[in-house]
């Protein structure tokens, strides 16, 4: 009598595929969250931030009396208060080494560059109170000439800042004849011209705002033995690295926390000026402040996506066989140069080419400056705008041949 080994079975249970049930899901439907403006801590203070209406403007004088007489106010703050305080909004990607990037001071106190810049601060026991008294206070500007459309900026008609002495903020270019990854694309355009096809478009994206649904919110305590922020962030670890590289405070010494975050689709990836703000307002007061943005501050503050000129030249054979392909885009930064803004146009370079296959390919984006407000990651970082328009344009190269579109890629797919 022989004894058998069961064996165990063959059948792996599949990962890939495989239904997976969310953890957060009962916490969310049962309303046990935790969101920014959630948060109370003894003594708290609230934050309501007094913004330009101009989209260009210097500032001639700021009156805070009235909003310093309001009921329950503790004080009332502009950049003049401030000084160095408050540091600056940072670049961390700056694409070319002479970019030319304007000082982002998180509340200037001569001059604005866009409509919902900050200028003042108001503190108060509460919220409400704090945005009463935000509308007492009288702040006077001179209007300047706004840099408001991306071609005229392009062509410094009118400069968003003067004494930057242009708009053009970088010039970045890849193209495969120079870097020996392909063939010269003037040289594949102009055969094409002669025995082949060319298609010249030009695409408008147009600007888009990040309407997540919780608004940005801060609370800043640093009443401890840590400097602690709670922000409805995308970035926790690289806020607290802003922070302690840019006031002298040690890493150490900050802790930041993003609870329950209420949407971002990287419109919470930014170190904003409300946090600055808020940061510099409990530092001096040594209470914890809050700050919850409404909706409307929300589309005009929190940075933008997208708003790019694209000028596409594609150069195919008779038969649908492209050979090259030339992008041009102006990218509009608006008024400041946001923690990865300009570098977010750049990633395109690598999503135009992706899947098709193209001998020639020039990539060139002119970062520039207006006087709106400033643009940085959205829903794919300049991705979902290369994607955009190279399957039109594949579209229309199909066309101009007279075969099924499907057939077209199929034919100039990576395989």
């Amino acid at each position: 009598m022989t004894a058998t080994q069961e064996r165990p079975s063959d059948e792996v249970e599949r990962e890939i595929g495989r239904d997976r049930r969310r953890k957060e899901d009962q916490r969310l439907i049962t309303g046990r969250t935790r969101w920014t403006d959630n948060i109370t801590l003894p003594g708290m203070l609230h934050l309501a931030m007094v913004r330009s209406p101009f989209a260009h403007a210097t500032i001639t004088s700021i009156d805070t009396s009235a909003a310093k007489q309001a009921t329950n106010v503790v004080a009332v703050l502009t950049g003049a208060d401030f000084g160095e305080e408050l540091g600056v909004c940072i670049n961390a990607w700056p694409i070319t080494p002479d970019q030319v990037t304007p000082n982002h001071s998180p509340m200037p106190s001569d001059r604005v560059a866009f409509a919902g810049e900050i200028v003042a601060v108001v503190v108060a026991r509460s919220a409400a109170e704090a945005r009463d008294a935000a509308e007492l206070v009288d702040v006077e500007y001179d209007e300047l000439p706004a840099a408001l459309d991306l071609k005229d900026a392009a062509a410094d008609t009118v400069l968003a800042h003067p004494d930057l002495g242009t708009n053009k903020s970088a010039l970045w270019v890849f193209d495969s004849g120079e870097a020996g990854t392909g063939g010269a694309v003037e040289d594949a355009i102009s055969k094409a011209r002669g025995d082949g096809i060319v298609i010249e478009r030009e695409y408008r994206q147009q600007r888009l705002i990040p309407a997540f649904m919780e608004p940005r919110s801060v609370v800043v305590d640093p009443t401890g033995e840590q400097y602690v922020m709670y922000s409805a962030t995308q970035i926790p670890h690289i806020l607290r690295f802003a922070l302690a590289a840019t006031t002298g405070v040690p890493e150490s010494k900050i802790r930041v926390i993003a609870p329950d975050v209420g949407g971002g689709f990287g419109g919470k990836l930014q170190v904003t000026p409300e946090e600055w703000i808020a940061w510099a307002v409990g530092r001096r007061l040594g209470k914890p402040v809050k700050y919850t943005e409404t909706r409307s501050e929300s589309l005009v503050s929190g940075h933008h996506g997208r708003d790019q000129w694209q000028k596409l030249t594609l150069a195919a054979e008779k038969d649908g066989t492209v050979t090259g392909l030339k992008v041009e885009l102006l990218a509009d930064l608006g008024a400041y140069v946001a923690i990865v803004g300009g570098g977010v146009p750049v990633l395109g370079a690598f999503m135009f080419n992706s899947i098709y296959k193209f001998p020639a390919y020039h990539f060139a984006v002119q970062t520039v400056l207006t006087n709106k407000t400033w643009t940085d990651a959205y829903r794919g970082a300049g991705r979902p705008e290369a994607t955009y328009a190279i399957e039109r344009l594949m579209d229309e190269l199909a066309a101009e041949v007279g075969v099924d579109p499907l057939e077209v890629r199929e034919k100039n797919w990576i395989k």
